[in-house]
């Protein structure tokens, strides 16, 4: 083991690669998903918690009175079908849903 002591007998340990540490890599990782609403692009969903799921979003959307909306799943992209109607009011919930997540 590598250490030294200056004149008063106290040990001083080497700190090594401590300051040469990549902050990407301290980061935890969590589960990402892109969100679309049909084909459009909204947003990214990020699971941060345990109690965090992607049908967080539709059950969202369902509690903002818009329930004729479907949801799948394709690898990390979340994708949601919604009426034609309904479809420009789902792009503004999501929205506001992931900026406020």
């Amino acid at each position: 083991m590598n250490y030294s002591s200056d004149s008063r007998g106290t040990i001083f340990f080497p700190i090594v690669g401590l300051f040469n540490a990549n902050p990407h890599a301290l980061k935890n990782n969590h589960d990402t998903y892109d969100v679309f609403v049909e084909e459009d692009y909204i947003g990214k969903k990020e699971l941060l918690t345990e109690n965090d799921t992607i049908e967080d979003v539709l059950k969202f959307i369902e509690s903002q009175g818009i329930s004729d909306v479907e949801a799948h799943l394709k690898g990390d992209h979340y994708i949601i079908e919604a009426h034609k109607n309904d479809l420009e009011r789902v792009k503004a919930v999501i929205e506001t849903y992931l900026q406020n997540r």
